[in-house]
């Protein structure tokens, strides 16, 4: 398979590397408008700083690794040559765009695939708390917290977009039932949201302001609470005990039972490259499943972001 790779910055350079690991690639294009970003050397790589020189050539797919304000223009692109697309998430900047990208889906009678890289959907642990969640039924209140310091890299997109933008997936992912905005406290680098699904309370939190990295879910129900820890794939389940004991020492003590389960880290990224390859080559019809649900996730950004 051959494969068109737009943009070669950080994440662009990821997706290089992965794209070289995977069996089926046997060509890559890659383009970018700046020269010094070519340096992984290899037989199965061409670079350009031309995309004319790539877009009309034979390959299977193209993999959009552009900042976010760019999407619109390169998927506009690619789907009037009726390509095979990969793209980062959020899928476009805007409901506008959205909009704007589904009537040219229909106007051109788009007949590919559209896949939007939510990397969180691939994480060992997401796939382990998802049968948990469908086995438990809806948990009572779910607590999402995103904390990243502040990149250089990322200065043009509130941290809602750049960070959140995961957990709100995570969210349709998990939970797949029509999502009610609640309430926000939105800043550039620092958002809580509060949502609802039916019973389920659901707060998110991110932020660029902290100098620690943090990635924790916590799931709470009836008599178990489920604390997620996705940097170390670690999973602790909190028991409520059957009795409570009392002492002359405390009126109550409460004697908690804690499992404990870490999981092998997996290539998050190369997993859901490698899921999209397999979806090229085999399968027959057009937009993925959860094209839907991942339009979803622009519709609460929207929300979020409406007025602010």
């Amino acid at each position: 398979m051959k494969v068109l790779l737009i943009w070669l910055g950080k994440m662009g350079q990821f997706h290089l590397q992965n794209l070289l690991n995977i069996e089926e690639i046997e060509k890559i294009y890659a383009f970018d408008v700046v020269e010094d970003v070519f340096k992984i050397k290899n037989e199965k790589v061409v670079y350009s700083t031309k995309l004319e020189d790539f877009e009309n050539l034979d390959y299977d797919f193209v993999d959009i690794v552009a900042p976010t304000k760019f999407h619109y223009f390169y998927l506009e692109k690619f789907i009037k040559l009726n390509k095979n697309i990969f793209v980062e998430k959020p899928i476009v900047a805007n409901l506008e765009e959205l909009e704007e990208l589904d009537s040219l889906i229909k106007e051109t009678w788009y007949n590919k695939k559209i896949w939007i890289w939510f990397i969180e959907r691939f994480n060992v642990v997401s796939k382990f708390l998802k049968q948990k969640i469908q086995e438990l039924w809806k948990p009572k209140l779910v607590e999402i917290f995103r904390y990243n310091p502040g990149s250089w890299r990322i200065q043009d997109v509130w941290v809602t977009e750049d960070l959140m933008i995961h957990d709100i997936d995570l969210i349709n992912y998990f939970l797949k039932d029509s999502i009610e905005m609640v309430g926000k406290n939105v800043d550039f680098d620092n958002s809580s949201v509060l949502m609802k699904v039916k019973n389920t309370n659901i707060l998110l939190s991110a932020n660029r302001i902290t100098q620690q990295k943090i990635r924790k879910i916590k799931i709470y129900y009836e008599n178990l609470t489920i604390v997620w820890d996705l940097i170390l794939a670690k999973i602790e389940f909190f028991h409520k005990p059957t009795e409570y004991l009392t002492t002359k020492w405390q009126d109550l003590s409460i004697s908690y039972l804690i499992e404990e389960k870490v999981l092998i880290k997996n290539n998050q990224l190369k997993e859901e490259l490698e899921e999209f390859v397999y979806i090229v080559k085999w399968w027959d019809y057009k937009l993925l499943a959860d094209y839907e649900s991942w339009k979803q996730s622009i519709y609460l950004l929207d929300k979020i972001l409406k007025n602010v």
